[in-house]
């Protein structure tokens, strides 16, 4: 019975407005979900002469639907191997942190302890947090091994287990992997700028078509929607 009356209550409250029913959007946010309905509905409205708009054709949507599902899937392609970019850096600066130990070492032992934070700087090593760290920024750390390679030689630890020999290659990789990691980042944001530009004048266009179905079948619009692609259940 009292869940009778709090369906009842819930109804009165939907019929005068105070709750919001939640609607099922008859377009996908998901970008994905989108490129396949807006395929469905310009193949559909190809075999479809009824259908009219004065601002947009068949042709120009088709394009439009094309042009998004092939800069959609290029930027998946490429936002792809960006993980792997990224799990490269991580393991590079554990490396550089664990080797970073044993500079600092070296610089106590010759140096001695009290005089010994005097030259991280010259090292690329620098006071954040309460430590002695290589900076976290990249190009701050690029410029960080540039100082740790000249500062190895001019105080003659070049020879050393984590002298010049193993600081060098990794100066290579770093800078490599963080050019990759730009340019993956700046081809992504230039894809989703393009796709976002698209999928707006694309939503236009399927309101437009929806408006149309709609006022050409008032009794069996429902369906017809359905069979032109807007499957609200799959997305």
């Amino acid at each position: 019975l009292i869940g009778i009356q709090t369906k009842s209550l819930q109804s009165f409250k939907q019929e005068l407005g105070i709750v919001k029913v939640n609607k099922t959007a008859n377009m996908p946010n998901a970008d994905v979900n989108f490129g396949k309905v807006v395929t469905s509905v310009s193949n559909k409205w190809a075999s479809n002469n009824w259908l009219k708009l004065k601002w947009l054709t068949v042709a120009e949507f088709t394009a439009d639907a094309n042009s998004y599902n092939t800069i959609l899937n290029t930027r998946l392609q490429q936002g792809s191997t960006r993980p792997q970019i990224t799990k490269a850096l991580k393991v590079l600066d554990k490396k550089m942190d664990d080797a970073l130990i044993y500079v600092k070492g070296y610089i106590v032992e010759k140096y001695k302890k009290e005089d010994a934070k005097s030259y991280y700087a010259a090292f690329g090593i620098e006071y954040k947090t309460n430590k002695y760290v290589f900076p976290t920024d990249q190009n701050k750390k690029q410029v960080a091994i540039g100082l740790m390679l000249d500062a190895l030689v001019a105080n003659g630890f070049d020879t050393k287990e984590f002298g010049t020999a193993f600081w060098q290659p990794i100066q290579t990789e770093y800078s490599d992997l963080v050019k990759s990691a730009t340019l993956t980042d700046g081809a992504v944001s230039i894809n989703v700028g393009d796709k976002n530009k698209l999928k707006e004048k694309l939503k236009k266009g399927l309101n437009a078509i929806l408006g149309s179905i709609k006022a050409n079948h008032p009794d069996t619009y429902k369906q017809e929607i359905r069979d032109w692609g807007f499957q609200k259940e799959k997305y």
